[in-house]
């Protein structure tokens, strides 16, 4: 069994590593009940390098629970800093810590509101780090094998599209439609 302090710490070293050149900085949200259900919870945020590159809100402990390897971490993109998105991460975090709520690839989640400030996209799809690839997606046996996944902004209709259709046929209209994901304001696809 994995020390929990190495695996938060091997966590963070594979945040780090990964981003490596980047300010990886504490955006960690407190407020509500997010440490009560997930103690070890925490959130970064990336810095990006260059104008049009997305700033990064990542989490750190949010795959550690009473299982010893595996879990999911999570991240989202952003066009802009706002602390919106460590709030984000928490309440998915939240969510996610109960066993009927567990998320995974093609899980859509109703947020409640948008996603960013002035944006009509309320819903987030639970995706592979498409962006970044299986480097970042899987975490070392020290960090417990936590696996990344990316929560991408989407449109009400999106998320019911792809509960009627696939992930896959969804995820196929975004790469022909060449959309730009860090956009708040983007056009539906659907």
């Amino acid at each position: 069994m994995i020390d929990v302090s190495e695996r938060l710490w091997a966590l963070e070293r594979h945040v780090r590593i990964f981003w490596h050149g980047h300010i990886v900085e504490p955006a960690t949200w407190h407020r509500g009940p997010i440490l009560e259900r997930v103690p070890h919870f925490a959130t970064y945020r990336v810095l990006p390098q260059r104008a049009g590159e997305a700033w990064v809100y990542v989490t750190v402990g949010s795959s550690i629970t009473e299982s010893s390897i595996g879990g999911i971490e999570f991240f989202v993109m952003s066009p802009m800093a706002s602390e919106v998105h460590s709030e984000t991460l928490a309440m998915v975090s939240h969510y996610h810590s109960f066993e009927a709520h567990r998320l995974n690839i093609g899980s859509v989640i109703d947020i409640g509101r948008p996603w960013m400030p002035n944006s009509s996209m309320d819903h987030l799809l639970v995706s592979l780090p498409y962006p970044y690839g299986p480097e970042l997606e899987w975490a070392s046996r020290e960090a417990g094998s936590a696996r990344f996944l990316w929560l991408l902004p989407i449109y009400r209709s999106e998320g019911e599209f792809i509960k009627r259709e696939t992930l896959d046929e969804f995820e196929s209209r975004l790469d022909a439609g060449a959309v730009n994901v860090l956009d708040p304001n983007r056009s539906p696809i659907v």
